[in-house]
């Protein structure tokens, strides 16, 4: 297959207005995320449902977060990045307006999947925006995921601040933000383009199948850090506000660690910076399953080393793969693979096995990514 243009490289470039725009965008994404630590507990208590069930819609969203990533990639030739990014936010907007203000289980879930889909959609567009553009760089990834790291640490401390009676407002104000910045987004007037593949990838295959793996393993460990974290204060005798405050403890280190990536990124190859961040995570982790009586810390401190693998993941991969969109497709497959498949697992090992085997269970996360 021969590669069709279909735009000038001029028209590619995404301007300063259209990158502060996208990285807003992306940073309320973030914060919306990240408030579903908080909301399991609220919502689990406020329709009387279990730790298991409440992770089950989580589970929902995440999965058709796969969904809307898909349908990017399969229909991404037909329209511009700007039709996904516009589209989806609208979609994820609606979707979570249910999840707010629902009471039956089922329309919960199924609000869920819907915001799910436009979701996966508009992040997986916003990364190919800031990834596949005429003028992207590895330095200006690292950016907009610092910034997507302030709006997932802003998240659930806006919750803890506010109290849990206000996360109806909290979440459609962050959506509404992310849509709202989409309207004023420039420079995604572009498709992402068709290629020969087969030529693109094969020599970084297997460093490719590596890192995937690594980020699937990855993004279970912080999607059930930051999951279950609030539940598990709460189960401590805590509160739902002091479960948010622990969460947003977490993504504050996240976020340091998102701003120092902006930094070592220009000492420091990607993968480096993967295995170093992978590696380190150990030390806070050690930290949390022998001093019990600081395991929030210890899980909190994990946040510093997980923040950089996403962004250098993406600069890596799309880096390696140049004229391959479907690969950036496949690293956020990975990633939405591990938040799907591994906090409701591990919400099921906490309410079985309790506290100890939920440690456990993470601390196997851990060792699968290093390995």
């Amino acid at each position: 297959m021969s590669t069709e243009k279909l735009a000038q490289p001029g028209e590619r470039e995404l301007t300063s207005r259209g990158f502060f725009c996208a990285a807003v965008a992306f940073a309320m994404m973030g914060f919306t995320s990240t408030c579903w630590g908080p909301m399991l507990p609220w919502i689990a208590e406020r329709n009387d449902l279990s730790i298991s069930t409440s992770g089950l819609i989580l589970a929902g969203f995440t999965m058709h977060t796969l969904i809307g990533t898909v349908l990017v990639q399969v229909f991404g030739p037909k329209k511009d990045l700007i039709w996904f990014i516009q589209r989806g936010i609208i979609v994820a907007f609606i979707g979570f307006i249910g999840v707010v203000t629902l009471n039956d289980a089922v329309l919960l879930t199924l609000s869920g999947c819907f915001a799910g889909v436009g979701y996966g959609a508009t992040g997986l567009a916003l990364l190919q925006l800031f990834t596949r553009s005429g003028n992207a760089s590895h330095v200006r990834m690292n950016l907009a995921s610092a910034a997507t790291g302030f709006g997932a640490l802003a998240g659930p401390f806006t919750i803890g601040m506010l109290g849990s009676s206000n996360i109806p407002a909290i979440i459609i104000l962050a959506i509404g933000t992310s849509l709202v910045a989409t309207r004023f987004l420039t420079g995604a007037q572009w498709r992402v383009e068709k290629f020969d593949h087969k030529s693109q990838t094969k020599q970084n295959q297997f460093q490719l199948f590596i890192i995937l793996m690594a980020v699937i393993f990855y993004s279970g460990l912080e999607n059930s850090i930051a999951a279950w974290l609030p539940t598990i204060i709460k189960a401590s005798d805590g509160t739902l506000e002091s479960g948010a405050l622990s969460s947003a403890f977490f993504y504050l280190f996240f976020s340091l660690g998102r701003f120092i990536g902006v930094y070592i990124a220009r000492y420091l190859e990607p993968h480096s910076i993967i295995l170093i961040c992978i590696l380190a995570t150990f030390l806070p982790f050690s930290f949390a399953m022998f001093s019990r009586d600081h395991m929030s810390l210890g899980l909190a401190l994990c946040g510093l080393f997980v923040g950089p693998i996403f962004p250098n993941s993406s600069s890596w991969i799309a880096r390696k793969t140049p004229g391959f969109p479907l690969a950036t497709t496949v690293l956020m497959l990975a990633i939405m693979a591990g938040g799907f498949i591994f906090p409701p697992i591990l919400g099921f090992i906490l309410e079985l096995a309790g506290i100890d085997g939920f440690l456990i269970a993470l601390a196997i996360l851990l060792g699968l990514s290093a390995a």
